[in-house]
């Protein structure tokens, strides 16, 4: 009998510490509506629950070349400062390129690339070990190879911001 005892008393502590764990709640992620005024400003699109700013038309460039002109640089430098003002710390950043040229080598001017973008969002403020960067080397073309401008087109950055990339971790 002391065991049967011992076993309802486990039993009945397994089920009130279940209880309770399950009255705990994890805050779920989502952007403020504040945010999403600027990220939409910004120029970024809904994508799911994510936003995402194809910045082909802002950040191109030239062949074989990761260098930001000036006047991107300085949008994005902006962007990063709007970004930290309404508590966006994070974004990913996906590099592309066309597809001239060797594979491997693509892939690392696409990172390359990223970085680069990396670099002018941590001078607006984010958190630089916080941005998320990937190359996709000509992977994933918006646009065909075959013409100059359809390869202008796909030397671009992609910047994702998530709703966990709103969250403060303080």
């Amino acid at each position: 009998m002391t065991s049967g005892v011992s076993r309802r008393g486990v039993l009945a502590g397994l089920t009130a510490t279940a209880a309770l764990g399950g009255c705990q709640t994890v805050p779920t992620a989502k952007f403020t509506a504040k945010q999403m005024e600027l990220l939409e400003r910004a120029g970024f699109q809904p994508s799911g629950e994510n936003y995402l700013l194809g910045i082909q038309n802002r950040v191109l460039f030239k062949f074989d070349s990761s260098v930001l002109q000036d006047s991107t640089r300085t949008m994005l430098i902006e962007l990063g400062q709007s970004l930290a003002n309404v508590g966006i710390r994070s974004a990913g950043i996906e590099g592309h390129a066309s597809a001239e040229g060797e594979a491997d080598y693509n892939l690392r001017l696409s990172e390359q690339r990223a970085h680069a973008v990396r670099q002018a969002l941590s001078n607006g403020g984010l958190n630089s070990a916080a941005l998320r960067v990937r190359g996709v080397g000509a992977l994933d073309p918006v646009a065909p190879n075959d013409s100059e401008e359809g390869r202008q087109q796909n030397r671009r950055v992609v910047i994702i911001v998530t709703p966990s990339d709103a969250i403060s971790l303080q």
